[in-house]
């Protein structure tokens, strides 16, 4: 009878370790991907496909900043709905979202359960969390602590789990490796322009901060710096709105030009660009010098904002009244786009894109590119990074 128990255990181990081997059978190599940006929580899932990633857009959640900062009506006290509703976003993408006025839905259904052998679920955080943990560091800790819970408890104990503030160079690095997914070659640099920051990235062996990262057998080194603050929502904050940068502020007035606008933001500091938010020396508030010249031979690539902006959005949001994103702002953001790429030294008729810092987040964890990185560099927060 012995025997028979033993040789039923047996029998019964392999038929348990065979299906599940069938349930992953047919799966494809997935990636869950948060983007924590300063507006909301966007949900992405990254399928492996045909040795190419393949992306999955999904709903969007609250900002994690939103109830440490205590900002559009949270506080502190919705915290735990706030991390239910970004860890149940994987539930909603299993379904249709609604339908915008036009009739396109906000997002296509998505069932990753069926299609996905989960490997890894990031949810990373750009300026936001940034300016977050500036405020409250204490809050902020705790809000990652629960968040990393809930979502392995949601995903499993295979799944590894990564929540983090993103540093800035990680950010621009992860937005330089999408567009280079896309052009195949290392010759180019990126300015991206967020909503809190700017990130300017691209290869260089001899810059001062390069930092050396691992892609697909070989090793490159990356000059790669954000400037908080510097991003299209918060520059006005820093400079001021001046009556020469309202919208519609020459609409009939001939003596208006870009010029009595731009002269009103003091984006260059010396050799260097004022880097409003960031730690330098112990203070916050620092000037930060970009090594331009060291990347000569270069293409330049302008994305995020910069691929909605042009000569023509000054024209339409300065010189008259026309139908402009954030109205208010509009003008000022039109002509400080084009004074920062100027200020960088970088000509502001250089390439647009689009990047996806997401996808970069992706193919950095499937190389671990950053397994030879060295210390993170938090300059948001004079205590470092958490």
């Amino acid at each position: 009878m012995f025997k028979n128990l033993k040789a039923f255990i047996k029998v019964t181990f392999f038929i348990a370790v065979t299906l599940g081997s069938f349930q992953s059978y047919g799966k494809n190599k997935c990636q869950v991907i948060y983007d924590a940006g300063s507006s909301g929580t966007r949900l992405y899932l990254y399928e492996k496909k045909n040795n190419i990633w393949t992306e999955h857009e999904g709903p969007k959640g609250t900002a994690l900043a939103d109830p440490v900062r205590e900002i559009r009506g949270l506080k502190w006290s919705d915290k735990k709905n706030v991390v239910r509703e970004v860890t149940n976003l994987l539930d909603d993408i299993t379904k249709d979202g609604p339908r915008y006025a036009g009739g396109d839905l906000e997002w296509k259904a998505f069932d990753w359960r069926k299609h996905c052998d989960v490997t890894t679920a990031s949810v990373f955080a750009t300026a936001g969390m940034r300016i977050a943990e500036y405020v409250d560091r204490k809050r902020s800790g705790e809000l990652w602590a629960d968040l990393r819970k809930a979502l392995q408890k949601k995903l499993g104990g295979k799944v590894k789990i990564l929540t983090r503030t993103l540093p800035g160079f990680e950010e621009g690095l992860f937005a330089w490796l999408s567009v280079r997914e896309k052009r195949g070659n290392e010759k180019f640099g990126i300015v991206e322009m967020g909503g809190a920051s700017s990130q300017i990235t691209f290869p260089c062996s001899n810059c001062k901060g390069s930092k050396k990262i691992a892609l697909r057998g070989k090793n490159l080194k990356v000059f790669s710096y954000s400037f908080l603050g510097l991003g299209g929502d918060e520059a006005s904050k820093i400079f001021g709105l001046a009556p020469s940068c309202a919208y519609g502020a020459g609409n009939g007035q001939s003596s208006w030009s870009e010029k009595k606008c731009s002269q009103t933001m003091k984006i260059k500091k010396g050799k260097g660009i004022n880097d409003p938010y960031n730690f330098g020396n112990g203070r916050r508030g620092t000037v930060k010098s970009i090594p331009i010249k060291k990347a000569r031979g270069l293409d330049w690539v302008l994305t995020g904002a910069f691929k909605f902006l042009s000569e023509k959005t000054i024209d339409k949001c300065c010189k008259s009244k026309g139908k402009c994103f954030q109205a208010k702002t509009s003008c000022f953001r039109a002509v400080y786009y084009k004074k920062y790429i100027n200020d960088l030294g970088i000509n502001y008729g250089s390439q647009r894109a689009g990047s996806s810092w997401t996808l970069g987040a992706v193919i950095c964890n499937e190389n671990n590119c950053l397994k030879d990185f060295g210390p993170k560099s938090c300059l948001w927060s004079k205590k470092g990074c958490l």
